[in-house]
């Protein structure tokens, strides 16, 4: 990705001298002559790398650069400030450092060693990302996952390891709700060669607006709609280097899905509101719980970006599949919950064991670790029983037929029929987490007709 600069000086000669010799480095040079110019730069466009000049003709630089350090640390955004000053004196370079310069340079500015200064700049701050990044990866992934005594699930961790191998091949995740495709994803990720040291960045799709979708996948310019009062970086720009994992990718807009297509063939996109072409590296994997490919058949889905996405594609076996796993995983979870809970010796008694092992968790490992830390925090004792689990139902084993739909009484009346259509609309909305498309083919009518009944009952 072209690294941006902002060079603010108030030498015409200067300016331009570095504006040339930054553009043949590849750098996206902008120059501005004031302060008052840099911060209208700024809120336009906040750039990778800001180079300023203590001596400006409407106040001293050092003052602009802590205001921006200060703008750019309360939006966590990664920023390189290089100030530029007459002084070579220590109490100048340690003002200009103690108010957010990562480095500075004496004039008059030495043109190599202003390369040098930014190309260690921009090294660090890569560092820093990477050093972040791996914080960030959840440790006990790739170990809980080698745990499974699945036989099913090994294959799925060995094909695993094969594609990672490969650190720009899309990898569509399939598999039930809760079956753990997110954590398959940064299994991924961790194993692939020059991208594990950079970001994992996620995004749910099913639980966004298409507008925001887009706006949180592309990035946005100022003024692209009401409330971008300022440019924003999207995921695709944070991942860059890394990998972006686009969880319930069947929930994409048609239109959002033409840009994405985009990006997969040409590493390129713009930004919402925006007229410049970005580039990025960034490998993609997605997931879903849905038939993508009767999604296309049915027009909700493109063809085109499902093939690009299925390259390679992995399939999760649901909890029930795998029940020689279900104890293991159990257990770990009473380990990290009670220990987080500050319960560090609590254990499963054996007849809490064997109810787990017994339950076909329609809800996956999602629905298990739920469970356990249900009986965690309801259990006062060190051994969790069967007294303190919540299986499918109020309490363990009692008789308990969940209706799918229902409807009470009002003041001893029943409802009109328009009131039972309404809820029995919304109760779908709420099984298929709001997704129209899925409750349009659940009710057995089309989405035309499924929208005009949310719009009619105010769902």
């Amino acid at each position: 990705m072209t690294i941006s600069v902002l060079l603010i000086d108030d030498e015409r000669s200067f300016r331009l001298l570095m504006e040339r010799a930054l553009t043949r480095e590849g750098y996206a040079v902008r120059t501005v002559a004031s302060g008052a110019e840099a911060r209208g730069a700024w809120k336009e466009e906040t750039p990778d790398l800001v180079i300023v000049d203590r001596n400006l003709p409407d106040g001293d630089g050092i003052d602009l650069l802590g205001e921006m350090r200060a703008d750019a640390d309360e939006r966590n955004v990664d920023v390189t400030f290089l100030m530029v000053t007459a002084y070579a004196d220590v109490e100048h370079a340690v003002d200009a450092v103690k108010r957010g310069a990562d480095d500075y340079v004496t004039k008059p500015v030495q043109l190599p060693d202003l390369l040098i200064k930014l190309r260690k700049a921009i090294e660090r701050r890569d560092l820093e990302r990477r050093v972040r990044a791996m914080r960030l990866q959840e440790p006990d992934v790739a170990t809980l996952l080698r745990r499974s005594k699945s036989a099913a699930m090994h294959r799925v961790l060995e094909m695993a390891e094969r594609v990672a191998e490969s650190p720009d091949t899309p990898v569509l995740i399939r598999g039930e709700s809760g079956t753990g495709k997110d954590m398959l994803a940064r299994f991924i990720h961790a194993a692939t060669p020059g991208r594990s040291d950079h970001a994992f960045v996620e995004l749910n799709c099913a639980a966004l607006t298409e507008q925001l979708a887009e706006s949180e996948l592309f990035g946005h310019e100022k003024g692209a709609f009401t409330d971008a009062k300022s440019a924003k970086r999207g995921l695709l720009e944070l991942a860059d280097g890394g990998t972006l994992f686009l969880d319930e990718i069947a929930d994409l807009g048609l239109g959002i899905q033409a840009k994405l297509l985009r990006v997969l063939e040409t590493m390129r996109f713009r930004r919402v509101g925006g007229t410049q072409d970005r580039s990025v590296n960034v490998r993609i994997l997605s997931a879903t719980n849905r038939d993508l490919a009767q999604e296309v058949e049915e027009g909700s889905f493109r063809l085109d970006l499902y093939h690009r996405l299925d390259v390679f594609h992995l399939t999760l076996p649901a909890l029930r599949e795998r029940p020689e796993d279900i104890l293991e995983l159990a257990r770990q979870f009473v380990v990290d919950i009670a220990g987080r809970l500050g319960r560090p010796n609590q254990r499963l008694a054996p007849d809490a064991a064997a109810a787990l092992r017994a339950y076909a968790y329609p809800g996956n490992v999602r629905e298990l670790k739920n469970v356990v830390e249900r009986a965690v925090i309801l259990e006062r004792g060190a051994t969790i029983t069967t007294d303190s689990l919540v299986l499918g139902g109020p309490t363990l084993g009692a008789a308990h037929e969940r209706a799918f739909f229902q409807v009470d009484l009002h003041e001893g009346e029943p409802p009109t029929l328009k009131e039972v259509e309404a809820a029995y609309v919304d109760r779908v909305l709420k099984m298929t987490d709001g997704n129209k498309t899925r409750a349009a083919r659940a009710l057995g009518i089309t989405f035309p007709t499924i929208a005009k009944k949310i719009a009619d009952y105010g769902l």
